[in-house]
């Protein structure tokens, strides 16, 4: 965003301030928001925007395990002189507590059919006119006027049905965090050039085996072939290039049936709000708007989707999500005082994925400890398990800092870093784009493979490491004729050689670039510019 135009905490429009008092008579716009944070932080960051825009209720669902990391990046997007503003976001956490002990993403999928359920009950009393109470705090919320509009994740976009048939007036509006460009090739028609028979040849084969839509839908979800794939604006690729890590560990239980609810969620949702920036990704935003034109549904682009980097209630807010805070901010101070601007890494690969061949992860940092490179390696998902021996060599370096959550947005403003080490989602992508940071991909998965060729060769703001892939990963790329060698040997050498250039003439160039990348996307939300054309349009419509 342009900080000196368009951040959260500018002012609101007078005639906003002096319509504050006849509340009651303002719409209601409903959330639904889930844990992932690639998907909450932007859902919150939209909740701030809408309140500062428009006088309108905004109940956001969130699950209580991140309820008061919403509530506080809620809070990041306004300043002292919008507490009035802020009033009108209310957070309230959802029953989605389960029990069991199944894997990851089995126990994924019995919190969001728990969440189902609770949310249509929060949504009957929403329609009824009734006060809410929030399962952590027991804070009751006062009724408000009954929602027209609900804007659903597209993780339980399958709630759209449900909602229509409960309010025959609701407007169901799907809330796109991820890649548009990944999400048009998965779920566009074939003859638009997307792979959206998905779900038309689970239900064949469920016909003809007798076997579950869901187990069907879950073995055609893991598999990967080697179809060539054309997104819009993209080189060729072989299907199986969008699966490079095991993520099995995250996916299995889950990804099937979650495929199948996309599918509902593109077929029942009313529009499509895209927190893509359209410089970021302009093809596909542009076919996803004229696919979804077809059926007069709207599409409006309306990223980055971030808070301010400049206030500090914004910088504050953050730093206290991590606990690690402190010791980031000396470390980074310390890096720029003793090397320079530009001189460190930030590595993080999000808050669920992780490396299931650590040795490669040994490998990478080794190369960082022997050119005296130093980073900050933030490891936030669960399946992050560091050895003893790994935590100690990092400490014994005098160039590393491990820290469990990192305040993210603040390390990629500092002025120490020099480049991103990122598993390239979305929220990431652009959290870096918008901070001027090129970045070193080392993507898992789904849209994560899609971004890192968008960055490294349509934008050219980022290098990708290809010898850190697994399984599916080992087989030939497209756009090169090559397999990676799969050795730890010639992963050091790769990293050697990604270095030497990031922090030479080639990785200047490719700062350059991500500079004039921000420009364009900074000026997204100037008046007059595409976010702000498409938010008004979007608001226009509640």
């Amino acid at each position: 965003m342009n900080e000196t135009t368009c951040t959260f905490c500018l002012g609101f429009p007078s005639s906003l301030q002096q319509n504050m008092g006849s509340q009651a008579h303002f719409p209601h716009l409903v959330i639904a928001g889930v844990e992932p944070w690639g998907h909450a932080r932007p859902l919150c960051a939209f909740a701030a925007r809408v309140a500062l825009t428009r006088d309108v209720h905004i109940t956001l669902f969130t699950v209580p395990r991140v309820l008061e990391r919403v509530k506080t990046e809620v809070a990041r997007g306004f300043g002292p002189e919008h507490a009035e503003r802020q009033k009108l976001v209310r957070v309230i956490a959802l029953d989605t507590n389960v029990e069991g002990s199944g894997s990851f993403g089995e126990n994924l999928k019995k919190e969001q059919e728990r969440y189902f359920v609770v949310f249509v009950a929060a949504y009957q009393k929403l329609l009824e006119e009734k006060p809410l109470t929030c399962f952590v705090t027991n804070a009751e919320f006062p009724a408000v006027p009954a929602p027209k509009t609900v804007v659903l994740d597209f993780m339980v976009g399958s709630l759209a049905g449900t909602v229509k048939s409960m309010n025959k007036n609701a407007q169901v509006i799907g809330f796109c965090s991820g890649m548009a460009s990944y999400l048009y090739l998965s779920f566009a028609p074939r003859e638009r050039g997307g792979r959206g028979d998905f779900k038309q040849k689970a239900h064949s084969i469920s016909q003809e085996t007798g076997r579950h839509i869901h187990e069907v839908a879950e073995e055609l979800a893991h598999t990967f072939t080697d179809e060539i794939c054309q997104i819009p604006g993209f080189p060729k690729m072989y299907h199986w290039e969008f699966d490079p890590q095991d993520t099995k560990f995250l996916t299995n239980g889950f990804l099937g049936p979650l495929w199948l609810s996309l599918f509902e969620t593109y077929e029942q949702c009313d529009g499509l709000l895209i927190t893509s920036p359209e410089a970021y990704e302009p093809a596909a935003i542009a076919a996803t708007k004229d696919w979804f034109a077809e059926s007069k549904r709207g599409v409006w682009a309306i990223g980055p989707l971030l808070p301010s980097t400049t206030s500090e209630k914004a910088k504050s807010g953050e730093e206290s999500l991590s606990e690690s805070s402190a010791a980031i901010k000396t470390f980074m101070d310390e890096t720029l005082k003793k090397n320079g601007e530009h001189s460190m890494l930030y590595i993080s690969f999000g808050s669920a994925f992780w490396p299931q061949d650590f040795a490669k992860v040994e490998a990478f940092v080794d190369v960082l400890i022997e050119k005296k490179v130093p980073f900050i390696f933030s490891h936030g998902s669960p399946a992050a398990q560091l050895t003893d021996a790994f935590k100690e060599k990092v400490g014994k370096s005098g160039v590393g800092l491990l820290s469990p959550w990192s305040p993210q947005q603040t390390i990629l403003v500092h002025p120490a870093l020099g480049w991103f080490v990122t598993h390239g989602g979305h929220n990431s992508t652009l959290e870096a784009v918008s901070s001027g940071v090129p970045m070193i991909c080392w993507p898992f998965h789904a849209d994560q493979p899609a971004n890192a060729v968008n960055l490294t060769e349509n934008h050219q703001v980022a290098y990708e490491l290809l010898e850190v892939r697994i399984n599916n990963g080992l087989k030939p790329i497209y756009r090169t004729g090559k397999a990676p060698l799969n050795t730890i040997d010639a992963l050091k050498a790769e990293v050697r050689e990604v270095l030497d250039k990031a922090f030479g003439e080639d990785g200047q160039k490719k700062r350059t670039n991500v500079k004039k990348l921000k420009a364009q996307i900074d000026a997204a939300w100037d008046k007059g510019g595409p976010a702000d054309v498409d938010m008004g349009n979007f608001l226009a419509t509640l």
